[in-house]
């Protein structure tokens, strides 16, 4: 008999609750960041480290709210490891840019990382 839907959503659940976890130990033992600091980075880094607000916050499935929070505590780690601006053209825009600082603080551990979901993950 095949295994209900059901089931196998809870399984996955908690192999990516798990795979998470993993993922919080290993950035809090090599890194300054939280598994969605990492996630904010990594995603600043796949579209040309730079990128809106609303944009980011799509990649990420953040509320509001808790973006800009994420993003001030990257704005205020020394070195800060990302940077707000706000969009020359239209006022209403606010722009995040990743600083050379976060580049190489995600280059640090992204190696890591990638190891070790190719080892739980895949």
């Amino acid at each position: 008999m095949k295994e209900p839907i059901i089931s196998q959503w809870i399984d996955y659940a908690k192999k990516q609750s798990m795979i998470e976890g993993h993922l919080e130990t290993l950035l809090k033992k090599k890194s300054q960041l939280s598994l969605s600091e990492y996630y904010a980075l990594y995603q600043l880094n796949q579209h040309g480290r730079h990128m809106r607000i609303s944009d980011l916050q799509t990649h990420l499935c953040l509320s509001q709210s808790a973006l800009s929070r994420l993003i001030k505590r990257l704005e205020d780690k020394h070195p800060m490891l990302m940077k707000r601006t706000i969009c020359t053209d239209d006022k209403r825009g606010v722009y995040v840019t990743l600083t050379d600082e976060g580049a190489k603080e995600l280059l640090a551990v992204q190696e890591e990382v990638e190891m070790l979901l190719q080892k739980e993950f895949l």
